[in-house]
């Protein structure tokens, strides 16, 4: 089965975009709940929180105004040091859930960043 890339690459976007608003929601929402499993303070959670919802309106803007190529691998090369800050937030964790509930963010992300590396590979060559 071929995958047709920017079929693929504008919804996995679209759908990164619609994780970012919950995800970014809830964790901005929850804010002193989270900061109480992980050494984090509340502020520093919340904020990250609505900068990740700032961020699903720049994965849109940019699949509206850029590239679809461009945007894909913006949004990759994000994604993929988005799983690696998220991992390494697990350290500070303060239990074997949180650890597991943290490190399995990080996983979403980078399979976000996989489907758009997928993307990118299937899209025709740019001239």
């Amino acid at each position: 089965m071929r995958v047709n890339g920017e079929k693929f690459g504008r919804w996995s976007l679209r759908l990164d975009a619609a994780y970012c608003v919950l995800l970014g929601s809830g964790v901005a929402l929850f804010a002193d709940q989270i900061a109480q499993g992980v050494a984090l303070s509340p502020l520093l959670i919340a904020i990250v929180g609505v900068g990740v919802v700032v961020w699903a309106g720049g994965i849109l803007w940019m699949l509206a105004k850029l590239p679809l190529w461009f945007a894909l691998r913006l949004v990759m090369v994000a994604n993929l040091l988005a799983a690696g800050a998220v991992g390494f937030v697990s350290i500070a964790a303060a239990t074997v859930l949180i650890i597991a509930a943290v490190i399995a963010v990080a996983i979403d992300i980078a399979l976000f960043a996989t489907s758009q590396a997928i993307a990118l590979r299937t899209l025709p060559v740019r001239s």
